[in-house]
């Protein structure tokens, strides 16, 4: 290892302008999100937070790039002014990047340096897989440096460990599930065949089209709610648009249509990197709900990836419910960190935060005993 030296990027322009390096470093790295890479980095920053204050922390051994850190301004809470990951409910467009070939002491304690001068008062870091090594390391450095740290798991995210043998992975699953899977598929081709479609190729015109199915499959669910589905919100439907074309064109984009007498009742959108794929946003039809659709197309999507072998894991990216984890084979957790620097305001800050918390905690292990 040469002489590492950080720097920082405070403009979306900036993040374009070490697209190559960061791209390749988040190719070496663990982490399986195409969507942190640099180019979706700046179009989620366009979309979402195109006047916000932007940092990207960037740790460097000559001219390979070691480490990498996307943040940006928001209010927690709407008061607090705090600096988070690029990521939020629409997308997870932000990840620390660690080479894992790197002396990872030595490049995480240069970036908890730079940490301390940070310019919020705390950080809020909101999606962070707190079990991850990169991020365990990085919280090691944090604390040696003495800056404040809270971690909270919020949530779990299920995965599904995939092989080549469908027929082995269903034998394992419940046998109520396997029951209630075969009665619904039975009972669904009275009225038609149930095929599934999973298409990974895609011109630019086809992916706006593809993913126009998916969401209006959303406006019939049960997300059919204010601010719920994405074709209510322009904004974001283009996002997704942009989001997509550009992953179409890196080969990661998959949409899946379950089809019932020809016409789609289920829907998925996803994309695969690095043996993984992320099941990124899923509707069904309400008017099908009886015949389980999710589960339905669930099971195809494994039968068929244990197919086609572009997928060694399924990741469900959101948090874990009673459905998926009848699938799930593994599971891991996603929490908030908050990291104060060397300032006693933000010592105070977290302090309160910490407060905040335990009460919170004690409060949701409460039993309320009702005597009449």
């Amino acid at each position: 290892m040469g002489r590492l030296h950080l720097e920082q990027i405070d403009s979306i322009a900036g993040f374009r302008a070490v697209a190559a390096e960061w791209d390749d470093l988040w190719q070496r790295s663990e982490v399986t999100l195409p969507t942190v890479r640099a180019e979706l980095v700046a179009q989620w920053l366009e979309c979402f937070a195109p006047r916000a204050k932007v940092r990207g922390f960037l740790v460097w051994d000559d001219e390979k790039l070691l480490a990498a850190l996307p943040l940006v301004g928001r209010r927690a809470k709407g008061v607090l002014p705090v600096g988070d990951l690029a990521s939020n409910y629409w997308s997870a467009s932000g990840e620390l990047l660690l080479d894992p070939a790197a002396d990872a002491d030595a490049v995480l304690d240069l970036l908890g340096d730079v940490l301390q001068e940070a310019p919020w008062p705390l950080l809020w870091l909101d999606l962070v897989p707190l079990e991850s090594p990169r991020w365990q390391a990085l919280a090691r450095a944090i604390a040696r440096r003495g800056l404040g740290v809270a971690p909270h798991v919020r949530y779990r995210i299920g995965q599904v460990e995939l092989g080549d043998n469908f027929a082995a992975f269903e034998a394992g699953l419940s046998k109520n599930l396997r029951r209630s899977l075969r009665k619904d598929l039975r009972r669904l081709e009275t009225s038609g065949p149930v095929e599934l479609q999973l298409l990974s190729e895609f011109t630019p015109d086809e992916v706006t089209a593809r993913l126009r199915e998916v969401f209006e499959i959303e406006l019939r669910s049960w997300k059919d709610r204010p601010g719920g589905a994405v074709l209510k919100t322009p904004r974001v439907f283009d996002f997704y648009c942009r989001l997509a074309r550009q992953l179409a064109a890196w080969g990661c984009l998959r949409v899946a249509l379950l089809e019932h007498g020809g016409r789609p009742i289920t829907g998925e959108l996803g994309w695969v990197a690095k043996g993984v794929y992320h099941s990124f946003k899923v509707a069904y039809d309400e008017r099908f709900r009886e015949f389980g659709p999710g589960h339905l197309l669930r099971m195809f999507l494994v039968e068929e990836f244990c197919r086609r072998q572009d997928a060694r894991v399924i990741d469900f990216q959101g948090p874990m419910t009673d459905a998926l984890a009848s699938w799930s084979t593994r599971s891991y957790p996603i929490g908030r960190l908050v990291i104060a620097p060397k300032r006693p305001a933000s010592r105070l800050l977290l302090a309160g935060y910490r407060a905040g918390a335990s009460l919170v905690r004690r409060a949701s292990s409460c039993r309320l005993t009702v005597v009449s």
